[in-house]
């Protein structure tokens, strides 16, 4: 029986010590934001590479003749957009729940496990845009940013890596089909995040 106990007691130790080591502020709303703000750009970048002959989207229009670059850029903006929003909310939900929210040990690792593979996507696809190669930068955007969520889940909420793997397939998906980029890229930066952060609220909800 003390047996029985001791080894209680240390998987007690063990779970404690475990969730004492990861970031738990992440915050559905901000994540649900963030996916909500991907579909509205599809949306809008449907809208600019389909609007043909019109007249906001005619062919002597600036946008209409820089609309790959442009879309490809205000991609790359909006994934820095989304995370700040689901950063700042996550401060906010750790601010209101008097869960810490500080940069020791465990955020640095976190930031620099989610950070390095974003950069280096990041610097890539601007290259190839700068290049003039658009081809599969919506591949790389996907591809690294669920490398980024499978290299962070140790240190934050262990779905994540669910998340990051969804979006790897997602991104090597991507690769094979030349024509639905961006249907690829709403799903995984959209579709994915809505429903990821739907499970988060409700998860937080029934806590």
């Amino acid at each position: 029986m003390d047996n029985i106990d001791a080894l209680k007691d240390l998987r007690d130790i063990r779970s404690m010590m475990e969730r004492s080591s990861r970031f738990q502020a992440v915050n559905g709303w901000g994540v649900l934001a963030a996916g909500v703000m991907a579909l509205a750009a599809a949306w809008a970048a449907n809208m600019l590479f389909n609007g043909g002959n019109t007249t906001l989207y005619g062919n002597t229009d600036f946008l209409w003749a820089h609309k790959t670059q442009i879309a490809v850029l205000g991609s790359l903006l909006l994934v820095v957009v989304c995370g700040l929003t689901v950063f700042f909310s996550s401060m906010w939900m750790a601010r209101h729940k008097n869960i810490p929210f500080a940069f020791d040990a465990t955020m640095r690792r976190l930031l620099v496990a989610f950070g390095v593979p974003l950069l280096a996507g990041g610097l890539l696809c601007l290259a190839l845009v700068l290049q003039g190669h658009y081809g599969l930068t919506s591949s790389i955007m996907l591809i690294f940013y669920g490398l980024a969520l499978v290299a962070c889940h140790h240190f934050t909420h262990p779905s994540l890596g669910l998340l990051g793997y969804a979006e790897l397939i997602l991104g090597l998906a991507d690769c094979f089909v030349s024509t639905r980029a961006l249907l690829f890229w709403a799903l995984g930066f959209g579709v994915l995040h809505v429903v990821f952060g739907i499970c988060l609220v409700v998860k937080s909800h029934r806590a």
